[in-house]
């Protein structure tokens, strides 16, 4: 896809706890010797333990973010493990909240199956948190109407803002309309009344349709509704996207160099950008490009599926090798399926063949 695997619905709902919305000869050529040990990132050892749900929601809440430490998933992946030990002592509100924040992390490695068979053990119909979450991951698999279906169910269950911005986002995920944008943007009333979170999410949805309607500038307008220190990384990767479209290259290098305070703990999906941004500019070597350039020797390693579009992205356009990135491609396609990702693949295959 263009900005990350795929554009998810980029959730951020209070009261629910979800957020919403992914070795072969290079890694052999390296002079360090890879195994499953090596790590991408690193962070000072963390010895508090997550006390309660809200915490450890919150905590995963915000590896989302510029401010992310880089352990939150490990942080909270100890949390539900300790708690699922213990499910049959807890209440059936906190099991159905242990369940979707155990769905939200095999969601984050791209174990979508997994997720939805996760979440069908507690009732969909009456869970706002699980029917958002099964609308994301349906989105990301490609299967436009089952998102809608459950977005549907929304009404009556979130606010009007939330569940028809949903429906409109699975739509375009298939569709890309203007009609649809112009829909969409029609109820942009109804965020005088809106949370911030829920406004910054549909903003955020706004933006993205404008970019791959072709329309930066509008784009970053819609983006500029939140503050930049509060977008979440979904949000700065359109953010960063769209300033590229438009050649402002040293807008983006110079921004993130002085919002990023550690390089190491930056999303890959991020660097990515600021490295294309760097080489446009001529700058071929940099701190930035070198801790990418690690972090995709290791990807590669481990055929990590859960970053394949980044790494196959990373091949075509950084560093070109296109037998790679067509691996990385296909590896993408057997997990997320929108249309964003049936034209990496195709450009993959293309520059693969030449």
């Amino acid at each position: 896809m263009k900005f990350i695997n795929t554009f998810t619905l980029r959730f951020l709902i209070a009261g629910l706890g979800l957020v919403l919305p992914s070795a072969g000869s290079y890694a052999s050529s390296q002079d360090e010797a890879m195994s499953y040990d090596t790590v991408i990132a690193t962070w000072q050892p963390r010895h508090e333990s997550i006390a309660h749900l809200n915490e450890a929601e919150k905590i995963l809440t915000s590896s989302r973010y510029l401010t992310a430490s880089g352990d939150e998933r490990e942080r909270v992946t100890r949390f539900t493990n300790r708690l699922r030990n213990n499910f049959d002592t807890l209440n059936a509100g906190q099991k159905e909240r242990l369940i979707i924040l155990e769905a939200r992390l095999l969601q984050g490695v791209h174990k979508f199956e997994q997720a939805k068979q996760h979440l069908s053990q507690i009732t969909h119909y009456r869970s706002p948190a699980a029917q958002l979450l099964l609308a994301d991951i349906n989105i990301q698999q490609g299967n436009t109407e089952q998102a809608k279906h459950y977005c549907e169910q929304l009404v009556g269950q979130t606010s009007f803002l939330i569940a028809f911005t949903c429906m409109v986002n699975a739509d375009f995920s298939e569709n890309k309309d203007a009609k649809l944008l112009e829909k969409l943007n029609a109820f942009e009333t109804y965020t005088s009344a809106a949370r911030p979170n829920e406004k910054q999410w549909f903003y955020e949805v706004l933006a993205d349709m404008s970019l791959q309607l072709g329309n930066a500038e509008e784009a970053i307008r819609y983006l500029n509704q939140t503050a930049f220190n509060a977008l979440p990384i979904s949000a700065l990767l359109v953010w960063a996207e769209a300033h590229f479209k438009l050649g402002e290259f040293d807008t983006i290098t110079n921004t993130l160099a002085a919002a990023v305070s550690d390089i190491s703990t930056v999303d890959d999906g991020l660097l990515l950008k600021w490295a294309k941004a760097e080489r446009a500019q001529g700058i071929t070597s940099s701190n930035v490009q070198s801790r990418l350039a690690k972090n995709m020797e290791i990807r590669v390693w481990r055929e990590d599926s859960s970053h394949a579009a980044q790494v196959a992205t990373y091949f075509l356009e950084v560093q070109p090798n296109y037998a790679l990135a067509l691996k990385f491609a296909k590896l993408n396609w057997e997990y997320a399926q929108t249309n964003n990702d049936k034209q990496l693949l195709e450009r993959a295959q293309k520059a693969a063949d030449a």
